[in-house]
């Protein structure tokens, strides 16, 4: 099983879901994830980025400084079991808003956010993967 996580720029909701992701499903499943418009993120750690992000993921033991922003592709897509998105349908490619393996999480940005928000995010995301995990009979760690 292949879950794609997607966000606008890739620098937070999508990343802090793989990372969860990846860590709860105790590899029965993979995630990856990437932005719509990550502009000038593209390529960029997120410790650069997102300095909130990895502060709030090291708090739960998870690491993701060294991970790369990443623009979607179609290839990504239909690589992809399952596609959960953060952003609204109409922001996505054409090719994803009426595909059936699409999943729409409202999930605010963060990225204006300080670092209590960054957190009141990433637990928003948590309980949502903690769910997806459930559904999809995957064998929690945590």
């Amino acid at each position: 099983m292949k879950v794609l996580f997607v966000c606008k720029a890739n620098v937070g909701r999508s990343q802090m879901a793989e990372a969860i992701f990846n860590s709860l499903a105790g590899g029965k499943a993979t995630a990856n994830s990437a932005g719509v418009y990550p502009g000038s993120y593209e390529g960029k750690r997120i410790s650069e980025t997102g300095p909130n992000v990895t502060a709030c993921m090291k708090d739960m033991g998870l690491d993701v400084s060294d991970k790369l922003s990443k623009k979607l592709t179609e290839g990504m897509a239909s690589n992809a079991d399952i596609v959960v998105s953060m952003v609204s349908k109409d922001t996505l490619p054409s090719y994803l808003q009426s595909s059936a393996k699409l999943i729409l999480w409202g999930i605010k940005d963060p990225r204006l956010m300080d670092y209590a928000g960054h957190v009141e995010i990433r637990n928003q995301i948590y309980k949502k993967v903690k769910e997806l995990v459930k559904e999809l009979n995957l064998n929690q760690r945590k």
